[in-house]
């Protein structure tokens, strides 16, 4: 896990680096260079099921926009609990990603992004307890509203996959690949 922590760190400092010289090379920066802070919050399914009002999601984020169309982003994720009293899981972790925009008027985009996931899920059944890590890819695609020059919001669907290899934990060879889709609003501070 000390290796994910690492990664994320390292992209982390690598964006604020190039918003931080971004911002000091261009006295009236070109348009749709910003760098943004924000959180998202929605919910999730597993790919066939249905949207549940008790499976939320919440997310943290941050990115720079490079030009009006490329950007990068970064994301803590934390898909709570879920399950119930005999099983219960808590997936969380972060994500790095591309995001690509096109500008529909001055205040309205649309975008997709893909990118990197990095998680943690902690795994109870009755008294057994296991804990799984990974790093799987993601895609989503989502529009903006800038509601004035520092604010937007946002309307996102992300699908991440999760895939679980443990011979050891309830039976040999057991083995959990899920799509796990999100559908999230969220707001997002722009300087």
């Amino acid at each position: 896990m000390q290796a994910v922590y690492s990664r994320a760190l390292a992209f982390l400092t690598a964006v604020v680096s190039t918003v931080t010289l971004g911002s000091a090379a261009f006295a009236n920066p070109p348009v749709g260079v910003h760098a943004y802070i924000g959180a998202n919050y929605g919910g999730y399914k597993d790919r066939g099921g249905d949207f549940d009002e008790d499976d939320d999601y919440k997310e943290a984020i941050l990115g720079a926009q490079l030009n009006q169309y490329l950007g990068f982003e970064a994301s803590y994720i934390d898909f709570g609990s879920f399950g119930g009293s005999t099983g219960k899981a808590t997936v969380d972790g972060y994500g790095l990603a591309v995001t690509g925009r096109l500008p529909v008027t001055d205040h309205i985009g649309l975008y997709a992004k893909a990118g990197q996931l990095f998680w943690d899920a902690d795994v109870r059944f009755a008294t057994l307890k296991q804990s799984y890590d990974g790093d799987e890819p993601f895609y989503g695609i989502g529009a903006d509203l800038k509601v004035n020059a520092h604010f937007a919001v946002a309307l996102e669907y992300d699908r991440y996959k999760l895939d679980i290899d443990d011979s050891n934990f309830l039976s040999r060879g057991s083995r959990w690949e899920g799509d796990t889709d999100t559908v999230k609003i969220g707001g997002r501070f722009i300087f």
